[in-house]
């Protein structure tokens, strides 16, 4: 029989997935900066913030090895769900463009797009689930 985690455990899961993407948030507004740095400390923040992507990167990878089977599929969906939407915005966008009626999109807006239709996703996912 499925049982449903304590609200306790719900909570501390939605803690951490909310505190990863607020780091990825902040990463992300750090990366706008660099181009305003000197030559040396642009480069030396440059490759802090690597770092710390490729340490983020690491831990999502542990955190996604720990999960069981039925949380790894709700992920997959979720992902599948995000790209499908992510991609359709951006062909809308694109003829929007070319139409002349949009501005220029930016990298981060798409990964802000990319994050928030994940999370949709997800919400989905563990609605038809449940």
């Amino acid at each position: 029989m499925n049982e449903l985690p304590s609200p306790v455990e719900q909570i501390s899961y939605l803690a951490k997935v909310l505190a990863g993407l607020l780091v990825i948030i902040l990463l992300g507004l750090a990366s706008l900066e660099l181009a305003h740095l000197p030559g040396a400390s642009g480069r030396w923040t440059a490759g802090l913030l690597a770092g710390a992507c490729a340490l983020l990167a690491w831990l999502g990878w542990r955190r996604y090895r720990r999960l069981d089977e039925l949380q790894r599929q709700m992920h997959g969906r979720a992902c599948q769900w995000a790209v499908g939407l992510v991609l359709a915005s951006l062909l809308v966008v694109s003829a929007l463009q070319a139409l002349g009626l949009a501005p220029s999109v930016h990298p981060l807006a798409v990964a802000a797009g990319l994050i928030a239709a994940w999370g949709l996703g997800l919400c989905i996912t563990h609605h038809r689930v449940s």
